[in-house]
């Protein structure tokens, strides 16, 4: 696996001085980064590359921050206009992903269980949300051919309510869909990252990396108590040695593990912890490998 820092944490900071935090991120030891739409506009390309190369990073994955899975039911071309404006962007950069959130409206969300999933009863629904995942297929299959850029879809909690409706309704009627799954979301939602690999093989190439702890069942927990309750690799119960350890033997070794802090007292020597204890954990696997 290839360790990538996220940006989201430093916010709109990112779009008013690049150069200082992909710098920083840089200096963690991450090889690659991923940036969000939100605080870095599509027409900065030119300026990104540079500042990319100055920096000996590569930029992992762009964020789209305009995708809406109500858009897949009510408006599919505002979905695939959303996701092509950041095919546009990525497509003459090496690492062609697109990472994308289907998003729901979040004030609507934060105060609810997780285990709740969105609040539109269409996205309850199994054959609603079926053709949501075969609408999305085409859009993903679209750019594929026409961009070379794969989407890979990043979720949060509600694509896991209804025992895992959203999910795998997309990991089974999207087969051009790829993941960029987020392992402390999944788990904080019932699913165990690995099992969810392994049932869909060649479907992941790029993951989040979080821990989290919380003192009962995080799915009796509001999305807000969720969100807070993600703390610094290795310090949670996500049982980092065993998961790296199993991602090794799961993953191609050129996949991204991007490492996402956002909210509380993290800063960049978070991720330089982080960085260096995956790092440890990757040559412990590839010890183990070679005994084994």
């Amino acid at each position: 696996m290839r360790f990538g820092a996220h940006c989201v944490l430093y916010g709109a900071e990112l779009g008013d001085d690049p150069q200082k935090v992909i710098g920083t991120l840089a200096g963690t030891g991450a090889e690659g980064c991923e940036l969000g739409q939100r605080f870095f506009g599509l027409e900065r390309r030119g300026e990104l590359e540079k500042i990319l190369a100055d920096n000996h990073m590569e930029l992992a994955g762009m964020h789209c921050n305009n995708f809406r899975l109500m858009d897949l039911l009510e408006n599919p071309q505002a979905a695939r206009e959303a996701l092509e404006a950041v095919a546009e962007f990525v497509a003459p950069l090496k690492n062609k992903n697109i990472i994308a959130t289907g998003m729901v409206p979040m004030e609507e969300i934060r105060d609810l269980p997780i285990r709740s999933g969105a609040p539109a009863p269409e996205l309850h629904d199994k054959e609603t949300v079926k053709q949501m995942a075969l609408t999305l297929n085409d859009i993903v299959k679209g750019i594929k051919e026409a961009y070379g850029v794969q989407v890979q879809y990043h979720n949060h909690s509600w694509e896991f309510a209804d025992d895992g409706l959203i999910w795998f309704a997309l990991a089974d009627y999207a087969p051009d869909l790829k993941f960029a799954l987020d392992t402390g979301w999944a788990a904080a939602s019932g699913f165990q990252p690995l099992n969810l690999i392994k049932k869909y093989p060649g479907r992941f190439e790029y993951i989040h990396l979080r821990d989290y702890r919380t003192e009962g069942d995080p799915l009796d927990y509001s999305f807000n108590q969720v969100h807070k309750s993600f703390i610094d690799l290795g310090t949670g119960m996500m049982g980092y040695p065993e998961l790296i350890r199993q991602l090794k033997k799961e993953l191609k070794d050129d996949a991204w593990a991007i490492v996402e802090y956002e909210i509380g007292n993290f800063d960049q020597n978070s991720y330089v912890g982080a960085v260096n204890y995956l790092k440890g954990l990757q040559d412990m696997a590839d010890l183990y490998g070679k005994e084994e």
